[in-house]
């Protein structure tokens, strides 16, 4: 699948991001309490694959271990305030730090090696990590989980914000989402950006230039690690519940796949796949027991119809039309001189 690159210029961009934030952002104030849970989860899944699009599509990173720095920043989170009694809002950054270092630590180890042998280690990395949180009973519960309902989330009523509100609490996921996304935006333009974007195009040419290759590469996998842990953050606060299946290797495949259908390397796409995916999921869940099996047959045919994502192809559809009016316009230039002739 060939990544649809960002063009400075892309209004399709403006309107896709309108119409679903806006929908969003105007249906959660008339959302009942199911659907509030609902654009709370679009939000923090929405974090979490627009960082693994920015490893995919821009660095050419395809990991399947994303979801242990989730993982991270969830379990750090509970231990820095539930356990240890610390308030959420020092433990909310350091949570966030704490992915960003092992994602330094893993990203050095793992970005020596590429192609399906990178994908094979970061899974392995990611794997590591669920078993001990599966094992860890004494503080985290184990396989049990650790319900930390009352204690794990932000305090801002010192700025009137309440976000032990269900609705308060998912317009505020809602804005860090856009925010992210708009973080990731601004940095693939930014000279570190076009970097990796050169990184991933041709890596060895980039090296020749003298350009220390591996450390950006840390760069990006860090990055992406602190912005994940931050999505593990705000789902352990959603759901007031831990569990080591926040750090499973599914959760990680369940983003590449979002990412691929959206469409890679557009970040725009992953927005996309990520409204489609859990409004799917929530759809076809309540219908019959076997959604896996449908949403999957959905999936393989959007790739078949549409190999460089949703996105990409409604691109294509609108610049196909149009070229079809740039056609047209001369021919009408051409039937009016004859009309004042």
């Amino acid at each position: 699948m060939i990544p649809a690159r960002i063009t400075k210029r892309d209004p399709l961009r403006a309107v896709i991001l309108i119409l679903l934030f806006g929908a969003a952002f105007v249906g959660a104030p008339v959302a009942n309490h199911y659907w509030l849970e609902i654009l709370t989860e679009i939000g923090i899944l929405l974090i979490f694959v627009v960082g693994i699009d920015f490893l995919v599509g821009y660095t050419g990173l395809i990991t399947l271990g994303h979801a242990g720095f989730m993982g991270v920043g969830a379990y750090s989170l509970v231990w820095i305030a539930h356990i240890q009694g610390i308030p959420v809002s020092i433990a909310m950054p350091l949570a966030i730090l704490a992915g960003a270092v092992v994602a330094v630590i893993v990203g050095m180890l793992v970005t020596r090696v590429s192609g399906v042998f990178f994908i094979m280690v970061t899974l392995a990395m990611s794997m590591l990590f669920y078993s001990w949180a599966f094992k860890a009973r004494r503080p985290f519960g184990g396989d049990d989980g650790l319900s930390v309902a009352g204690t794990i989330r932000l305090d801002l009523s010192s700025i009137g914000i309440d976000l032990d509100d269900q609705l308060t609490f998912c317009l505020f996921v809602l804005v860090i989402a856009l925010l992210i996304y708009l973080l990731f935006e601004w940095l693939v333009r930014t000279p570190f950006g076009q970097t990796l974007g050169a990184i991933r195009q041709n890596e060895n040419r980039v090296r020749a230039l003298g350009c220390p290759v591996g450390v950006y590469k840390v760069a990006a996998f860090t990055v992406a690690g602190a912005v994940a842990a931050l999505a593990g953050a705000l789902h352990v606060q959603s759901t007031e519940f831990l569990h080591p299946n926040v750090s499973y290797w599914i959760k990680s495949g369940e983003g590449l796949i979002i990412v691929i259908v959206g469409g890679m390397g557009t970040l725009v796409g992953p927005v996309i796949g990520t409204f489609l995916f859990v409004l799917f999921h929530k759809g076809v869940e309540s219908l019959t027991t076997h959604w896996q099996f449908w949403m999957g047959l959905t999936f393989i045919v959007i790739v078949i119809f549409a190999p460089d994502g949703i996105y990409g192809r409604l691109r294509t559809l609108a610049g196909s039309r149009k070229r079809k009016r740039k056609l047209h316009q001369p021919l009408d230039e051409e039937a009016d001189v004859r009309a004042d002739a």
